[in-house]
């Protein structure tokens, strides 16, 4: 083969490679970290994402207690962010630590939640008024979790 063929061959691969995350516009808005109550949502800029979790459907006998989100063992779902479109980044779960809460494939839905206000701002809440930010993420059971960095950490709980 002709090093002319070879050179047009890595030109068509380049060609149809599929954009990755980063080239996504939008992305920059749901990266970094976020929390809700014993859970943590991680976003890259490459759309790849972590959620870590308390996982209460594996808590042992002994979670029967007063505190089952800190008794529970923690669970965790790996997922990757395809496409973003007005203010909604989707993807598909890509491992999960328990397959009966999470399965390969399914799909991952995170709105983005602007103007969330008081009393839910608030130190160290970036800007004042209704200028706040959540996530409102959907995967398998989990609907409509809402997630939150430091301009709604209020709403979210702990």
């Amino acid at each position: 083969m002709s090093l002319l063929a070879l050179a047009g061959l890595a030109i068509a691969a380049l060609a149809f490679t599929p954009c990755s995350a980063t080239d996504m516009p939008g992305i920059a808005s749901f990266t970094g970290s976020w929390h809700a109550h014993a859970s943590r949502l991680t976003i890259n800029n490459d759309g790849s994402g972590r959620l870590t979790y308390a996982d209460i459907s594996a808590c042992p006998a002994a979670c029967s207690g007063h505190d089952d989100y800190a008794d529970a063992p923690p669970a965790s779902v790996n997922f990757m962010l395809t496409s973003v479109s007005g203010g909604t980044a989707t993807g598909n779960v890509k491992a999960a630590s328990n397959l009966s809460n999470h399965t390969v494939g399914e799909p991952v839905t995170i709105k983005l939640v602007t103007g969330v206000g008081a009393p839910f701002t608030g130190p160290p809440a970036s800007v004042s008024g209704n200028n706040g930010v959540a996530l409102q993420v959907s995967m398998g059971s989990m609907r409509d979790w809402n997630f939150c960095n430091d301009t709604t950490h209020n709403y979210c709980g702990g």
